[in-house]
């Protein structure tokens, strides 16, 4: 009672239940603090605590109740030792108690419970709590080295067939023959070989969900045979902000030059008697050869193709957001420039100007590159070679993403062709073989027509498994008509500086603002793409239309009776990761029918089984269909899209354009997609200095003005001239 006591204090606006869940989460010892805090911090500010506080509060309370835990955390986790198969939940799970076992664990049961308030959010938030207590225990029993038995895999598993052999030094070719991947009990790739040859750069494609990342991960962690010596470097997360500058971080992120100029300081620190002056002459001809000493100009070079300009090199990394540190974590890989870099969706943070820079960049690369993407002209721009992941195999094809997309067909078409040949020869010897079976004279020759089909049958042409498509669907938002049909911007003026309408006004604080003195009309028939720089002020501009955020100046204008849906490109941090997506459904709308819901997640791509495994388990683009699934059941009259296609794959991509060509309301798209914003849009805005101004083109026109303002994206190596 104490303990909740406290909590009420802090939490003054949470009811008994959720007070009672709270406290019972803090006396449970079987916690990691990790895990606590993200667990209760989505509670805590539901609630109206600020997020900083309510995690150093959490920790605080947690730790309090049990000092134990920090010494426990403070050990070392044992490695973990490689398979020798993959290990699947039906090995784990054989019996229907214990499939009913699991899904009570991961909450992939359907459940038949009422749609209620506060006692069903704890219902939720206590079975991802169960979920976390059961994965703390099983890390601890790892480090104690006790048996226990997995729920779901945290990673991917991976195993080799015995002829592979350990890639021998100074080899930079990779070759890997009957290689399984798996992950979360899921098979991905059966016995496949994968074939990397140095300086290709490959396009790694492929339906959401397939293990393209999940590959890539296996690839970048040396999972798999990897030349010991060979430097390998996975860009996925964006880089931690701190008081270091960006090019600061760049500079630091090469190891060789670390550790160079780490010798060379202790050089120059001790005295002559114990220095080692053959070896610093060496240090000194490696330096030279690396010309090192016009590394930092070579770190600003790339800073500045991605967008960073003398002014924003130098201020600290803490001030800027995810997608401008995921720029420092990609000029950070360039500079590198490792043997193998492998780049995840690397143009989901990134504007046009920068994609196409990016991508003039890479087209002189060196040395392997991997990429997965969505963007079919960045994949044409860069790629020599394309795999295709399909069916739990590797597809190789020589050329970019045309190229792949036409030969595949051909081929298709080919196979088409010998399986409808071998088809008609069966079928005609099956004939013959009938007709003639029982007649003595000719018995011999349908016995052998009967081998032929035997040996057909033995090297037969099977067709692929056809890719399922998950088409999209948006529901009819009904009509709207007159002034009910239009949300106006008139003179909107907008900064984050400002602290008030007051202080807005002045000139001088005019020049602070991100969009000044706007005017703006979207009606239930628009259909606008919105272009321009990153910090422009795109993002800012469709908050400002779905009432987001307040303009400083000016007015928006908007009947009641329009139903707008914001899709941001950071929707993934709305989604409680625990949760199935029909469990997420329940919980945004608890009055609605739970068959109605799992239809709404059918008709958007989330069928069957997948609306019933935790979110955690979904590619990139299958939680981008929960957040559109949030979004559209509202049935809204306008859409405002920031960025839809970050981590769809390029068929869902085609598969959103003519779902978006079917909606019947209006459409304000924010993107760098070429083809979406060609095939969906009749009308561009350049967002830039501020305003917003109609482009009197098309998109390819504005493509072509970009390109002609781009700086030459010069490639530069660590031994080439700046």
């Amino acid at each position: 009672m104490l303990l909740q006591s406290q909590l009420q204090e802090y939490l003054p606006k949470a009811d008994n239940v959720v007070l009672r869940y709270l406290a019972q989460v803090f006396e449970e010892p079987s916690f990691e603090i990790t895990e606590v805090v993200d667990s209760l911090v989505p509670i805590f500010t539901e609630f109206g605590a600020d997020s900083n506080s309510a995690k150093e509060r959490i920790v605080e309370l947690y730790t309090k109740l049990h000092p134990e835990l920090l010494e426990q955390d403070a050990e070392e986790e044992e490695p973990l030792a490689r398979l020798s198969r993959p290990v699947r939940l039906v090995d784990k799970f054989g019996g229907d108690q214990d499939s009913k076992k699991l899904e009570s664990l991961v909450g992939m049961g359907q459940k038949n419970s009422s749609t209620g308030g506060n006692a069903n959010e704890t219902l939720d938030r206590s079975k991802e709590a169960a979920m976390a207590r059961y994965m703390a225990q099983e890390r601890r029993a790892k480090r104690s080295g006790k048996p226990y038995q997995s729920v779901f895999a945290e990673s991917a598993t991976v195993s080799l067939s015995s002829s592979t052999k350990p890639t021998q030094e100074g080899i930079r070719d990779i070759k890997i023959d009957g290689l399984d991947l798996s992950f979360g009990g899921l098979e991905l790739l059966s016995n496949v070989s994968l074939t990397l040859a140095y300086g290709h750069r490959y396009g790694i494609v492929g339906r959401n969900g397939v293990g393209k990342s999940t590959l890539m991960k296996a690839i970048a962690h040396r999972d798999l045979p990897i030349p010991p010596d060979m430097s390998v470097l996975y860009v996925e997360q964006e880089v931690v902000g701190d008081d270091r500058t960006p090019l600061q971080l760049v500079l630091e992120s090469d190891e060789e030059r670390r550790k160079l100029t780490e010798k060379i300081n202790n050089y120059q620190n001790s005295s002559v008697e114990t220095a080692d002056s053959e070896d610093i002459s060496e240090v000194y001809e490696r330096m030279s050869l690396l010309q090192m000493d016009k590394a930092e100009a070579r770190a600003s070079a790339i800073l500045a193709g991605l967008g960073f300009n003398n002014e924003m090199q130098q201020q600290p990394s803490k001030r800027y957001s995810g997608g401008w540190r995921m720029r420092i974590a990609i000029a950070q890989a360039l500079f590198c420039e490792p043997e193998l870099l492998l780049l995840d969706e690397p143009s989901n943070h990134l504007d046009l100007h920068t994609v196409l820079w990016l991508a003039n960049y890479l087209r002189q690369w060196p040395h392997t590159l991997c990429v997965v993407s969505h963007d079919r002209d960045f994949l044409n721009s860069i790629c020599t070679d394309i795999i295709h992941l399909n069916n739990k195999s590797l597809y190789y094809y020589s050329g970019n993403y045309d190229d792949f997309e036409r030969v595949r067909k051909e081929r298709l078409k080919d196979l088409e062709r010998q399986a409808a040949n071998q088809e008609m020869r069966m079928k005609h010897m099956q004939q013959f073989v009938d007709r003639f079976r029982y007649n003595a004279k000719r018995a011999s020759l349908a016995q052998s027509r009967l081998k032929a089909i035997e040996k057909i049958q033995q090297n037969r042409v099977y067709l692929p498994e056809e890719e399922e498509q998950h088409a999209f669907f948006f529901p009819d938002p009904g009509p709207l008509v007159g002034s009910h049909a239009t949300l106006q911007l008139s003179n909107v003026s907008f900064g984050y500086e400002s602290s008030s309408p007051m202080n807005a006004s002045s000139k001088d604080s005019r020049g602070r603002f991100i969009l000044d003195q706007i005017d703006f009309c979207v009606a239930t028939d628009s259909r606008y793409a919105i272009v321009g720089p990153n910090g422009a002020g795109k993002t800012t501009f469709l908050k400002l239309l779905t009432g987001e955020h307040v303009p400083h100046l000016g007015e928006v204008r908007k009947s009641p009776k329009m139903r707008l849906g914001y899709f941001s490109q950071h929707h993934v941090e709305h989604l409680v990761l625990a949760r199935t997506p029909l469990e997420h459904l329940i919980y945004c709308f608890p009055d609605a029918d739970h068959a109605v819901l799992r239809g709404h997640l059918s008709n958007i791509g989330i069928k069957g089984e997948m609306a019933l495994r935790p979110i955690f388990t979904l590619s990139g683009g299958q939680k981008s269909r929960v957040a559109l699934a949030v979004i559209t059941f509202k049935k809204p009259h306008i859409l405002a899209l920031d960025e839809p296609t970050n981590h769809l794959d390029i068929e869902t991509i085609d598969s959103l354009v003519e779902a978006l060509n079917s909606f019947q309301g209006g459409i304000v798209l924010v993107s760098h997609d070429a083809r979406l914003i060609s095939q969906v849009c009749d009308d561009i805005f350049v967002c830039e200095n501020g305003k917003l101004t109609h482009f009197d083109g098309t998109f390819e026109q504005y493509r072509e003005r970009v390109l002609k303002k781009l700086p030459p994206a010069q490639y530069i190596g660590k031994s080439l001239k700046v």
